[in-house]
């Protein structure tokens, strides 16, 4: 309802038959006010529950320095998103194998300090190879909650590795050393693949790097993964290994339906 019909209705209630206030005229001006001011907050709380955390130029981080794809919607939490939510979100923000087109994809979340992790994606790579073109493979990350865990930062390094076109090359080597992870590791992985060394330090040290792997744990809390590997093939789940006969059986199901 626009304030001025708020006050206009607050008037005919304080009015005399005659239509003489019988309150003063404060009163209505501190009504307004208060009108105004609870419309205010009620403005702010919504636009809190459902904005998406923008730069100052209205752009995410991700897409100001290598344009990954349109803004990530689960930086903030809203409430009921689980139930909107049915399946992970793909938005070119995380790194990929395959075409986009491709008739199945499969979403993948990990942890490099998972070792059942990387046996994992060694038999998704088998069946990539044997199925071509019809697959698509999409990483994202589920690390440890906390930022200085080294798992986190493993993860927010692959993303600079993303940035300067190298993920996967950088992943395979995080996973290779899975027990040694944090120090300078990352930093003699970056000069080993020739990374420029100066671009993925500021972006290591960079808010909106951890952001993206922020994002991608709150995603695998609301579709409720209660742990890793845990595997999409399209709408299809599975939770823990799967083998390759198990990959094969849901991918052949899945083409049979085009």
């Amino acid at each position: 309802m626009p304030l001025q019909k708020k006050v206009y209705s607050a008037r005919n209630k304080f009015t005399g038959g005659a239509g003489k206030a019988k309150f003063p005229t404060k009163l209505f001006i501190v009504a307004a006010l208060g009108n105004f001011i609870l419309l205010f907050l009620f403005f702010l709380i919504l636009k809190s529950a459902f904005s998406v955390s923008w730069d100052n130029n209205g752009q995410t981080a991700a897409s100001r320095r290598g344009g990954y794809g349109d803004g990530d919607p689960l930086i903030t939490r809203a409430s009921g998103l689980r139930d909107v939510l049915d399946g992970p979100i793909i938005n070119g923000l995380d790194p990929s194998l395959g075409p986009n087109e491709a008739a199945v994809t499969i979403v993948y979340f990990a942890d490099y300090e998972c070792g059942y992790c990387q046996e994992q994606e060694a038999v998704i790579k088998k069946i990539m190879e044997k199925y071509e073109d019809k697959i698509r493979l999409i990483w994202k990350d589920y690390p440890e909650k906390d930022s200085g865990a080294n798992s986190f930062s493993a993860a927010a390094a692959g993303r600079c590795a993303q940035e300067q076109g190298r993920f996967w090359a950088f992943h395979d080597q995080l996973f290779q050393n899975g027990d040694k992870l944090g120090g300078d590791l990352f930093l003699d992985l970056a000069e080993k693949l020739n990374l420029r060394k100066s671009l993925f330090s500021e972006c290591l040290e960079d808010e909106e790097t951890a952001r993206l792997v922020r994002n991608n744990i709150l995603e695998a809390e609301i579709l409720d993964i209660k742990g890793v590997p845990f595997i999409f093939v399209n709408k299809e789940e599975i939770m823990g290994e799967a083998t390759e006969e198990d990959l094969e059986t849901i991918i052949k199901a899945e083409l049979d339906k085009l």
